[in-house]
């Protein structure tokens, strides 16, 4: 069977190896990981090196883009205080997928989609509406898969436990981060006022 060559967008190995695992059967994979707005680099070197892993493992050709935060901080300019989901992870999107979009052009390959649609914290709706700007800006296709169906996330999270990889638990931004970091803080300012009303 001839079949279609499909770029994917990574954004980290968990998610990377579900759709691999996915489509492989159906396409002909290349993986792309363009994540500028991983921080800190730390963090974005072992995200990297996971998603290597992955796509050795399943003997897909991976390919990842320079590592440039200051795009993703000039992208996202003037909306660093807009919430998780909203105008600031359009722009964080675009950026990304537009890279994905041109390497897609580079390499002469008709179609892209991404991973991140398995997130439960990602709109589907902006994913494929950042996606398919992306993708006609540089002539290619835009794919549009929701892989949080059939239970996609719980299923990603059972594989990457098998295979052992690294599940983060924040999208990888600084500003993600503190909003993690956040919601921690409340958690256990919440467990302390349970543990003094006894």
């Amino acid at each position: 069977m001839n079949k279609p060559p499909l770029v994917l967008h990574i954004c980290c190995a968990p998610d990377e190896a579900w759709v691999v695992n996915t489509l492989e059967k159906h396409y002909n994979l290349f993986c792309f990981f363009c994540n500028p707005n991983i921080s800190p680099q730390k963090e974005y070197q072992f995200r990297l090196q996971e998603a290597q892993t992955v796509a050795n493992r399943f003997n897909v050709p991976f390919f990842s883009d320079p590592y440039q935060p200051d795009s993703w901080e000039k992208a996202i300019e003037g909306f660093e205080n807009t919430p998780e989901g909203g105008e600031r992870c359009k722009r964080c999107f675009l950026l990304r997928l537009g890279r994905t979009a041109e390497f897609c052009r580079k390499m002469n390959l008709p179609s892209f989609t991404t991973v991140m649609s398995i997130s439960p914290h990602k709109k589907i709706s902006l994913l494929n509406e950042t996606g398919k700007i992306a993708a006609s800006n540089y002539d290619v296709n835009y794919e549009c898969f929701d892989f949080k169906k059939k239970n996609g996330f719980q299923q990603s999270i059972i594989l990457s436990k098998k295979l052992g990889l690294y599940r983060q638990d924040y999208c990888g931004c600084r500003l993600s981060m503190a909003e993690r970091d956040l919601r921690k803080r409340r958690q256990q300012e919440n467990l302390l006022k349970k543990s003094d009303h006894g």
